[in-house]
């Protein structure tokens, strides 16, 4: 391929500079020639700007004035990156690590493939390089579940080159610019979970395929951040995937998933232990407005980890 475009990679930070640092280094590795890195620190409470701040000068650095959520974060590098002139976006995350040449299948099917507007690679483990974590996911707006697809094989057990899927996960993706400018960027009412797969329906939706690469190969930590925080990830993942279909289902699809979550939450609670509360979660996703972001909950959580005992 010619006249290679340029890409611009977005890292979001919050309280985690070492980790960010790991993955900026990784992408200081690859052999493509032509990208650039925006970090986006998400207003981190630790000394991670000051750490950025003098270790990122061979990079762009951006600070949030509040922690609004992993789309808000990610956004502010976005219209950067727009701003400068980007034909292709590729969001990371800060858990990440990426093989030397993972970026040039990935640009390559895009730049050849005008109906492609999103493509990703295959998330494989970080700890267990073999093993897949998923080659994107298949969606079901009667469920609101993506199930990821390939997760837990052994990536050299995998064969085919591309497959289309419903869903990229926000570990890492790479969209282009033209398709941001038709699907908006990523919706901000989330704070954390679905924001991606809404931003992924919105893309299929426009006609735009969506592929994973078993070319293109990252390594994921999962959730390294959001882990630090107790129940902030259960509480999210919950509650907003109640909130992403009454975005987005339709009338008959919403019947459904309303009679299999119930079903579902009681499976669970019996079943797996978890806790009855998940009952009232997802009642507060039904209670949410779907098109607001609601700061509340995310700050309790999140000043968990300043509470003694609590995560740090």
């Amino acid at each position: 391929m010619t006249n290679l475009p340029v890409v611009y990679f977005i890292i979001l930070n919050f309280n985690a500079a070492q980790e960010t640092l790991s993955c900026v280094a990784s992408l200081e590795q690859i052999t493509y020639p032509y990208y650039r890195v925006i970090v986006v620190d998400n207003c981190s409470t630790d000394n991670s700007w000051e750490i950025l701040n003098h270790s990122l000068s061979r990079h762009t650095l951006l600070r949030s004035d509040g922690n609004y959520g992993y789309a808000h974060g990610n956004n502010l590098g976005i219209q950067y990156a727009l701003a400068q002139g980007a034909e292709y976006i590729c969001i990371l995350n800060n858990d990440v690590e990426a093989e030397a040449d993972f970026l040039e299948p990935l640009i390559h099917t895009l730049a050849s493939n005008p109906e492609v507007g999103m493509a990703g690679p295959t998330i494989c483990d970080f700890y267990n390089r073999a093993q897949i974590q998923a080659m994107g996911a298949s969606l079901s707006l009667y469920s609101g579940l993506a199930q990821g697809i390939a997760k837990g094989k052994p990536y050299a057990g995998i064969r085919g080159q591309m497959r289309e899927v419903d869903y990229l996960g926000g570990a890492c993706f790479v969209v282009k610019a033209k398709v941001l400018a038709q699907t908006g960027l990523i919706p901000e009412n989330y704070f954390l979970f679905f924001e991606e797969t809404e931003l992924c329906l919105k893309a299929q939706r426009l006609g735009y395929k969506l592929v994973c690469l078993h070319a293109s190969r990252v390594y994921h930590k999962r959730s390294a951040t959001i882990s630090k925080y107790q129940g902030l990830g259960y509480y999210f993942l919950n509650r907003n995937r109640v909130v992403f279909m009454r975005r987005n289902a339709g009338r008959e699809q919403r019947i459904v998933f309303y009679i299999y979550l119930i079903i579902e939450a009681l499976a669970r609670i019996l079943i797996r232990r978890e806790p009855w509360r998940l009952y009232q979660i997802f009642y507060e996703g039904f209670k949410a407005d779907p098109e607001k972001l609601d700061m509340d909950k995310a700050r309790e959580y999140l000043a968990q980890s300043n509470r003694p005992g609590g995560h740090t």
